[in-house]
């Protein structure tokens, strides 16, 4: 069996195994937010840097989505007060990418529209889709991981 293949049946395995637990444990996360961040992993390259870069960037995006949820209303929460706050954010996730380990843009994205999607603005809910954000970053490694101690051939 080819790496290639190996690496997707270790990955749903993986999937199903988290989509289990965290449905028969009521963790109340999002699972739809972990395959972005997985998706973000594979992308990044893998190893390390990619888990550091993924988990960071995205947990990142949900925090600048939370601070505008609360500056919003705090300055009018009108449409064009929304509109401006909104691509603040989205200028703050490009201009973060100054920094190593913020610096992977698109799970920054990938967070900050996980966020929104869910609706978050509270604490609890921006730990809720981190620990999504998260969990889906660590699967991809996870299944990296899996992948090298089975042993597959380099495709």
């Amino acid at each position: 069996m080819n790496t290639m293949t190996t690496r997707a049946l270790i990955l749903g395995l993986l999937v199903a195994v988290w989509t289990w637990v965290a449905g028969a444990a009521r963790l109340h996360v999002s699972i739809w937010a972990g395959f972005v961040a997985l998706g973000c992993f594979l992308v990044a390259g893998g190893g390390v840097p990619a888990l550091q870069k993924t988990a960071l960037a995205a947990v990142s995006g949900v925090v600048w989505v939370l601070m505008a949820q609360a500056v919003a209303p705090a300055i009018g929460g009108g449409s064009v007060v929304h509109a401006v706050v909104l691509g603040a954010t989205a200028t703050a996730l490009v201009l973060q990418s100054r920094l190593p380990l913020l610096s992977f843009t698109p799970a920054a994205f990938g967070g900050a529209g996980v966020a929104y999607g869910l609706g978050v603005s509270t604490l609890q809910g921006g730990v809720r889709a981190a620990i999504g954000l998260v969990a889906g970053a660590v699967l991809g490694f996870a299944a990296e991981r899996l992948v090298d101690a089975v042993g597959a051939p380099r495709a």
